[in-house]
């Protein structure tokens, strides 16, 4: 219920940070917005989950309002505000500027934490461990078994350099902060594992780095994480973040929530994995066997070989596009699936075996004086082992699981790639292709309250799409569109007039490269979006000579650098041209004079090319239904509106789109995709 007393903070709040922001402009749709969360949160509406999702545009003021209005909401139902952005740069901006504002003009005292993966964090065991002189390693255990290779002299220097920062306080053990981070392969070997993890048994357990993190985050009020920590940390079992039930989540930029479930719901794993996984197990139980002088078990090496080479010999013969082959969505052969579930069968048997030897371990060296270093690196191998084993076994349950006609089907394909000894090695894969179930079952209907928001969270102007993909129903959750605070009537959005059709590759390009010398203005700032890097490259060999300002083409500099030396050039009064992909039709904040002409090459349509898209096109046919009008149109109509996007980030700015992509005067989506744009002044270029 919104009690008088919330709605006092609340407005308390909202008034403070008038007086408090600079910069504060007083607008309606971010007040309609702190209203429809506040009501939402606290039951205000009947039958209605406390569930919202909110598309507010570039301008809204959106962070403050879900601040402004969660920030009591969490504290007075004793629940953790988790705030979850899609990438890096938004999330150290809510860190460092809007949380820190919200303190001051909050009207309840909060503390707040960022919460990361425990992979980024260093074990301190492992990095002690590792550093030790390998001549002073306890002789019963296997070096092989705790470096793949032997460490380079610079591997162990550096490997120095970091526990002598750590024990001097330094560093805070986060990869994040080192100046120079180890490579990835190395870090892997030092990083907190939750496998690996002894948790409150290691002796390093008042000096980790990921425990000290998250008691921090244990007593905060806010956390601070992105969507991949959410999702990964609420499926493998809230090992960061408190329970589901006890937090409120605002996600941020929630049109990229979809895509990055996904990828947490797919397995993969190779042939060649498979078999040094046996081999690793085998070793883990000999260092067991050597300790403990106990009976050893059978050697599943051998017939996991020969498991695995008649698989090999079967999936080699299949036919292949771009090293990958897709299983049809009516499923996997029988005669693979036979073959992968005698390797289940193995893998079953093994990681039985691996278990019991497991239990034996930990009850032996809990009740033996056991060195402590032994004890240590064998726990990781074992921890290590464990990992594997399980990744392996869920991927072949998964790969080997009966279709189910009530759901959409798994994506099933097989990929393959050469090893550097030129031998072949085959990566089993499956993924779902449909998420939503999974996700209202894990949050949604658990959760305590739940804020979707982004500039753009409608498709063709309709939450449709965004539903479909989060498992959302329309009738049991809340939804506010909100209009812009900006003038779109004053801007010039022109389907110029050309005569090839973006599907006629070449002809097209050739004509963008023609237009393109006519409209830029050398002496402005000019965004030019391309579909596809073939054409922005192709268009940038034409016409890069004739130009008489600075052209910055992505590829050729980081984005942040072509952005800082654009604005460096717009600041000295000289033109400017960025060419860029997707990554700058979105998160590009280019102000004022610093952006006047927003040129779009044409319509980005999803092709399906992934196995994933493949399948689910597939299953969509297979039910009479049209994958382009589901899932393509809505999908470009969303790109299309991220892109104009760029132009317009404040009142006073100004300036024009040009598109040179026919399809939107005749093709029938063109009308469907020009209506759900903002109100811009619509410019059909006549011959």
């Amino acid at each position: 219920m919104l009690t008088t007393k919330l709605k006092q903070q609340i407005r308390s709040s909202f008034e403070d940070a008038k007086k408090q922001l600079p910069d504060f402009s007083n607008r309606s749709s971010q007040n309609k917005m702190i209203a429809e969360i506040s009501k939402t949160l606290t039951g205000e509406y009947a039958n209605s989950n406390p569930i919202i999702c909110v598309e507010a545009p570039t301008g809204t003021g959106k962070t403050m309002a879900y601040l402004v209005s969660c920030l009591p909401i969490a504290k007075e139902s004793k629940k953790k505000l988790v705030i979850a952005s899609a990438n890096v740069a938004l999330q150290e901006q809510i860190l460092n500027k809007d949380i820190v504002e919200a303190g001051k003009y909050s009207s309840v005292d909060f503390e707040y934490a960022l919460a990361k993966g425990r992979s980024r964090y260093v074990c301190i065991r492992n990095l002690i461990n590792l550093t030790e002189d390998n001549s002073s390693s306890p002789s019963l255990l296997d070096d092989a078994l705790l470096w793949d290779e032997k460490p380079s002299k610079n591997d162990l220097d550096v490997l120095s350099e970091m526990t002598e920062s750590y024990s001097a306080t330094r560093w805070s053990g986060e990869i994040d902060d080192l100046e120079n981070p180890p490579e990835n392969k190395l870090w892997q070997k030092i990083a907190c594992n939750r496998f690996t993890c002894n948790s409150k048994n290691c002796e390093f357990y008042n000096d980790c780095a990921f425990f000290k993190a998250r008691k921090k985050a244990s007593h905060a009020d806010v956390i601070i994480a992105n969507h991949d920590l959410v999702l990964a940390d609420i499926i493998n079992g809230n090992n960061v973040l408190p329970e589901v039930e006890d937090c409120i989540f605002v996600f941020d930029e929630a049109h990229h929530l979809s895509q990055k479930a996904l990828s947490h719901f797919s397995l993969g794993g190779s042939t060649e994995f498979m078999k040094t996984s046996i081999r690793q197990y085998q070793s883990a139980i000999d260092q067991i066997i050597k300790i403990i002088k106990i009976t050893p078990p059978l050697s599943y090496i051998e017939k996991t070989d020969e498991a695995i080479s008649e698989l090999t010999e079967v999936i080699s013969n299949l036919e292949y596009q771009d090293d990958i082959h897709l299983f049809p969505i009516t499923g996997v052969p029988s005669e693979i699936l036979n073959l992968t579930k005698q390797i289940l069968v193995l893998f079953n048997s093994a990681y039985k075996d691996f278990s019991e030897h497991k239990d034996i371990w930990e009850e032996h060296y809990k009740s033996h004086n056991i060195d402590q270093a032994i004890t240590d690196n064998l726990n990781n191998i074992i921890g290590q082992n464990n990992q594997n084993l399980s990744s392996i076994l869920s991927l072949l349950n998964t790969f080997n699981q009966n279709l189910n006609n009530e759901q959409a089907p798994t994506s099933n394909w097989i990929s393959q790639s050469k090893l550097t000894n030129k031998k072949n090695n085959y990566q089993l894969n499956t993924a779902k292709i449909d998420v939503s179930n999974y996700l209202d079952k894990l949050i949604w209907s658990k959760a305590a309250g739940v804020v979707f928001t982004s500039a753009t969270l409608t498709a063709l102007g309709s939450f449709d799409r965004l539903n479909q993909q989060l498992g959302l129903k329309l009738l049991e959750n809340q939804y506010l569109r909100l209009a812009s605070p900006f003038n779109h009537e004053s801007v010039d959005f022109i389907i110029a007039k050309i005569k090839a059709s973006p599907t006629q590759s070449f002809d097209h390009t050739q004509e963008i490269a023609l237009e393109l010398k006519k409209r830029i203005d050398t002496s402005a700032a000019t965004l030019v979006l391309f579909a596809s890097n073939y054409q922005m490259q192709s268009v940038a060999d034409l016409i890069e000579k004739s130009l008489d300002c600075d052209l910055f083409i992505q590829g050729e500099y980081s984005k942040k650098n072509i952005l800082e030396r654009h604005v460096e050039n717009r600041k000295n009064g000289k033109g400017s041209i960025i060419f860029g992909l997707d990554s700058f039709a979105e998160g590009v904040d280019l102000k004022g004079d610093n952006l006047n002409h927003v040129i779009i090459a044409k319509l980005r349509f999803s092709v399906p090319t992934s196995p994933i898209e493949k399948t689910t096109q597939s299953y969509l046919e297979s039910l009479n239904r049209n994958s382009f009008m589901e899932i393509s149109l809505p999908d470009a109509s969303l790109r299309l509106i991220q892109a104009c996007g760029r132009l317009i980030r404040t009142e006073t700015d100004t300036g024009k789109i040009t598109i040179f992509d026919n399809r939107l005067v005749t093709k029938f989506y063109g009308k469907h995709l020009i209506k759900a744009l903002p109100n811009f002044n619509v410019i059909v270029e006549k011959n």
